[in-house]
């Protein structure tokens, strides 16, 4: 036991909401449907060059694309779920208000960012560009969906994280070194 109360963010993980369940259902259906497309384009491309047909220079442009709409569509999922690329140092702090302090600072930094990259993409998507992608043709208006998407779920999701969740719990106490480690 210990002797100080505990912040709103230490206790167990709250349920998600079924509509988030929902949305990260689907963020994630669509994350593994781009990354299934891409390696069939890449293996399409591999098998192109040792057959004795002409390639297909559509499948290399689909491709990189993908890679991007993937980065993009699971940016608020891994978000929302607190599985993104970070730096646990704070997790360390015995004090919870420091950790909720950090945690929120990070997060409306986070959902600022996001919502300056949402507004430069709403720019690109609605600007009406002329421009068409080389090989598909596609309008690269309707190329910068995905990521506009991506990027105001991030921004949502951080900013729920900064206000309605609490940081993640605090990691346990590092194993005390029992000398009998590397000898």
């Amino acid at each position: 036991m210990t002797d100080t109360p505990e912040a709103p963010g230490d206790g167990p993980p709250r349920a998600r909401p079924a509509a988030l369940r929902w949305l990260e259902a689907a963020e994630l259906t669509a994350g593994v449907a781009l990354l299934a497309m891409i390696f069939a384009l890449m293996l399409t491309q591999a098998l192109q060059r040792h057959l004795p047909v002409s390639g297909w220079v559509w499948t290399g442009e689909l491709a990189r694309l993908g890679l991007v709409w993937l980065s993009f569509s699971l940016v608020g999922y891994l978000l929302g779920r607190d599985e993104h690329i970070t730096l646990k140092l704070i997790d360390f702090a015995p004090q919870a208000w420091l950790r909720r302090g950090v945690w929120i600072a990070a997060n409306l930094v986070v959902a600022a960012v996001c919502a300056a990259f949402v507004a430069e993409a709403v720019e690109l998507v609605f600007g009406g560009s002329p421009m068409t992608t080389p090989a598909l043709g596609i309008p690269t208006a309707w190329v910068y969906v995905i990521p506009l998407v991506g990027l105001v779920l991030a921004a949502l999701r951080a900013a729920a994280n900064a206000f309605l969740a609490g940081p993640p719990h605090a990691a346990e106490a590092l194993p005390a070194d029992t000398g009998e480690g590397a000898r």
